[in-house]
C-alpha cells in the first residue's frame, strides 16, 4: 500500500525535520537552535525523541485535542483507517499517511510529523537569530534527531553553510554510520556531542539493537585524525541499563586514553517522553521509570571527575 508522504520527488540537499527549537541552552555551548532530524539507524528502547525515529512524515495523535468533529473520518481514503474510539483515532496499520486528516482537523489533534525543507531554507531561519548567537558563549545551531548522519548530503550543506555565515555548528550523533561520513561531518562541524550509550557491546546491542563496536572505532580514529573539531561525550544515563559504577568507570577509562576527549556530560534520564510516545501509536518499555536521585548522580559524577576529566549533569554548559 502506497504511502503517500514517501512520494516526493526532493531536490538535493533537502532535508526532513520535525522541529526547531530556540533557545536551548543544554546542547551545546551559548544560547542555540535545534534541529530535529527524521531518521535513525538505532532502536533504543529509551528513545527520548520517536517522532524522530522513522525517516518518513508520520502523524502525532493527541486525544485531548480533539473536538469530535468527524472531519477525519470525511476525508480519509481508507476505510477503517480513521476510528470511532477518541483515544486511538487512527489504525495506523491501514494508514497511509496521505496527512489529508492532519489538514483538516478542527481542533489540530491530528499533525503532521516531519517537514521537507531545503539546506538553503533552514539557514534562513536559523539565521534569523545570529544577533543572539554572536552575544552568547559560541551560541549556534545543534543538529539532532534522530540521528542526524541518516541524512547525511542534507547535513553537510547545512553545516557548509552555518560555516560559511559564521555560524557555530553542534552535530549530536551516536556516531553509528560509516567512518568515512563521519569524518566529513566532523571535518565540517565545530563540535560533535557523541553518544556512548554502554561499553559493553551485549548490553549495547541488547539497548539499542546494534553493537558498539563501530561506534567506538569512529570516536578512536576521528580523535586520532581529526584535530579541529571540538568532542564532547555523553552518557545517557538509563536507569538499569547503563548508570551501574562499573559502566561509568570504563567510559571514563575508554576517553581518558583517547586523550582528546575532555569532557563527559551525564544525562540523568528523562521520564517525560511518555506522551510522545502515546501520540504516535507507540508503546514505552521504560514508562514509569523514575529518574535517578540528585544524590545518585553526584557520586557517578565523582567518578568521572576521579579521572582528570570534566563532568557536567544534564547537558548544562
Amino acid at each position: 500500500m502506497a504511502h503517500y508522504s514517501n512520494e516526493k520527488i526532493l531536490a538535493p540537499g533537502t532535508g526532513l525535520i520535525t522541529n526547531l527549537q530556540d533557545f536551548a541552552v543544554q546542547d551545546g555551548p551559548g544560547l542555540r537552535v535545534l534541529a530535529f532530524l527524521k531518521g535513525c539507524p538505532l532502536r533504543c528502547t529509551w528513545c527520548q525523541n520517536p517522532e524522530n525515529l522513522a525517516p518518513y512524515a508520520e502523524i502525532e495523535y493527541r486525544a485531548a485535542s480533539c473536538v469530535e468533529c468527524g472531519r477525519c473520518q470525511q476525508v480519509c481514503p481508507v476505510e477503517g483507517a480513521i476510528v470511532d474510539d477518541k483515544q486511538e483515532r487512527i489504525d495506523r496499520a491501514k494508514c497511509i499517511r496521505c496527512m489529508r486528516c492532519t489538514e483538516v482537523c478542527l481542533g489540530k489533534a491530528l499533525r503532521e510529523v516531519g517537514e521537507w525543507v531545503s539546506a538553503e531554507a533552514l539557514l534562513d531561519r536559523v539565521a534569523a537569530y545570529k544577533p543572539f548567537f554572536d552575544n552568547s558563549d559560541r551560541g549556534g545551531v545543534t543538529f539532532s534527531g534522530g540521528e542526524p548522519t541518516f541524512q547525511p548530503e542534507f547535513l553537510l550543506k547545512s553545516l557548509k553553510l552555518c560555516r560559511q555565515t559564521g555560524i557555530h555548528t553542534v552535530v549530536q550523533t551516536c556516531g553509528y554510520t560509516t567512518y568515512e561520513l563521519m569524518k566529513q561531518i566532523a571535518e565540517a562541524a565545530s563540535m560533535l556531542l557523541y553518544d556512548i550509550k554502554h561499553m559493553d557491546p551485549l548490553a549495547h546491542a541488547a539497548g539499542t539493537g546494534k553493537p558498539n563496536d563501530l561506534i567506538l572505532s569512529n570516536l578512536t580514529r576521528l580523535c586520532n585524525e581529526v584535530d579541529d573539531t571540538e568532542y564532547v561525550v555523553r552518557l545517557p544515563l538509563i536507569s538499569g541499563f547503563n548508570d551501574d559504577e562499573e559502566n561509568v568507570r570504563r567510559t571514563a577509562e575508554y576517553l581518558v586514553a583517547l586523550k582528546k576527549v575532555e569532557r563527559l556530560d551525564l544525562l540523568g534520564f528523562n521520564e517525560l517522553p511518555a506522551g510522545k510516545y502515546r501520540a504516535m501509536g507507540m508503546e514505552w518499555k521504560y514508562g514509569g521509570v523514575k529518574r535517578q536521585t540528585d544524590e545518585r548522580l553526584e557520586a557517578l559524577k565523582a567518578i568521572v571527575e576521579s579521572y582528570g576529566l570534566t563532568c557536567s549533569l544534564g547537558g548544562l554548559w
